[in-house]
């Protein structure tokens, strides 16, 4: 069956997606075409649905009875991106429960822009950062969000609560703390397990978590500089410490 109808329930129940409430809600979120899909069936993602125009007929990866097809204006109205591909899916979000990391991890302390947070995920899963808590952040799983981090949000494990579920999860290792009065990273040896910590694009981080940190690290820059986006911050150092420790 082909849906036409902009007010169809179901194209009205997975547009409700779009927006934090509706994400909420239905515990569910959205991803866009044929490459995130595929990534999100190897990562393991529960696919809930898949929508799809009448060009991707044979794109499926879930049972034909999950599967729906709608005509390009109905599309239109579900996509969030500015060229659509004529694919999406909706995803179960992932429980978010605060465990004690594998390996290194990163705390977020209030990172808000949607776009930043994808970037740090995305590169935190390149990196092999897999455990990520998020202590007052943007929405993972909004659209801008999950654009940006590519593949990373099927990858890593993301971790949200309360600060006294965040912190004893985390407790016994150490944090280090971004910040432009630290150490030169360079120069830095980390300990066997950390936590890098992330702060705030306009604030940096916050004085409850900073109180908590160990040792503060920061990436020399010439004096013309004033500072780095919060996303790239984070790659650099979650670069350099993993080679520091090698």
């Amino acid at each position: 069956m082909l849906i036409t109808s902009r007010n169809n329930p179901i194209v009205k129940e997975i547009a409700a997606l779009k927006e934090k409430k509706g994400r909420r809600a239905a515990g569910a979120y959205l991803i866009e075409g044929v490459k995130q899909l595929r990534e999100a069936a190897a990562g393991g993602a529960d696919i809930l649905r898949v929508v799809r125009t009448e060009k991707y007929a044979g794109v499926c990866f879930v049972p034909e009875d999950k599967v729906v097809t709608v005509s390009e204006s109905v599309f239109a109205k579900l996509s969030d991106e500015q060229a659509p591909q004529g694919v999406l899916a909706v995803l179960r979000i992932p429980p978010a429960e605060c465990l004690p990391p594998q390996g290194d991890a990163l705390l977020l302390d209030g990172v808000a822009d949607p776009g930043n947070l994808g970037t740090i995920l995305r590169t935190a899963n390149a990196a092999g950062y897999t455990d990520i808590y998020l202590r007052g952040c943007a929405d993972p799983f909004a659209p801008k969000c999950v654009r940006a981090a590519m593949s990373g949000v099927f990858f890593v494990r993301l971790h949200c609560g309360e600060d006294a579920e965040l912190f004893s999860a985390l407790h016994g290792i150490p944090f280090l703390c971004a910040d432009m009065a630290g150490e030169d990273v360079f120069a830095y040896a980390p300990p066997a397990r950390f936590c890098l910590v992330i702060g705030n694009e306009a604030n940096g981080v916050s004085a409850a978590v900073r109180g908590m940190c160990a040792d503060t690290v920061r990436i020399p820059m010439r004096a013309e500089c004033e500072s780095l986006n919060a996303a790239v911050s984070a790659g650099i150092l979650m670069y350099v410490l993993a080679s520091r420790k090698a």
